[in-house]
């Protein structure tokens, strides 16, 4: 069944530091496990940072909520992850799941794209775009992949490219959000000092 191999890609991962080993990037599905860990700690370093926010470090209110909204995002995405890693696939509702589960990424996808960028973080305000609509777009592929009780394998493989572009983005987001310089060549981030006033 088609489904089952879909899923299986989702529950194969490696660690970071295996595929810092190996010297290359995750792929398909195996991608969304790495992107959790990675917005893990973009959830610590943006929690630690709007913690000291709160006890007086700056009261930039727009930077406050910049960091709020983005650890909502992180935490529903983590849970939408979770959610489709977790689908069975000897379930006879494996392909529900599976669809279900990727219109809950692009709608959470679709959040992070209406988040307000503050100037210091305006490199990440494109790709954030793009990272939704490359889910949205995956979302839209995998139903039509699947469509009247069917499998469209080209479909699915334009899906699954999608889904990689948008979870490579989201890794590049995490990176940017720790203070570290994006590796992926294939996105380039401009960074720009903040304003002097």
């Amino acid at each position: 069944m088609h489904i089952r191999t879909e899923i299986q890609r989702i529950r194969e991962h490696r660690t970071a530091a295996e595929w810092e080993k190996t010297g290359k990037k995750p792929c398909g599905k195996r991608a969304a496990m790495f992107f959790v860990r990675s917005v893990h700690r973009a959830v610590c370093l943006a929690g630690c940072l709007f913690l000291l926010l709160l006890t007086g470090c700056g009261k930039d209110l727009e930077l406050e909520q910049f960091y709020s909204e983005m650890e909502s995002f992180t935490e529903r995405a983590a849970q939408d992850f979770q959610t489709l890693s977790g689908i069975d696939p000897s379930s006879e509702t494996a392909v529900d799941e599976l669809l279900s589960a990727m219109d809950s990424l692009a709608e959470t996808f679709s959040l992070l794209a209406e988040i307000s960028v503050p100037e210091e973080f305006a490199s990440i305000e494109e790709i954030a775009d793009e990272a939704s609509s490359y889910m949205t777009e995956a979302a839209a592929l995998y139903r039509e992949a699947y469509a009247d009780g069917g499998y469209s394998e080209n479909t699915a493989a334009t899906a699954q490219e999608n889904y990689d572009r948008a979870v490579m983005r989201m890794n590049i987001i995490s990176e940017v959000l720790q203070g570290e310089t994006p590796t992926d060549a294939s996105v380039t981030v401009t960074t720009e000092p903040a304003s002097q006033q």
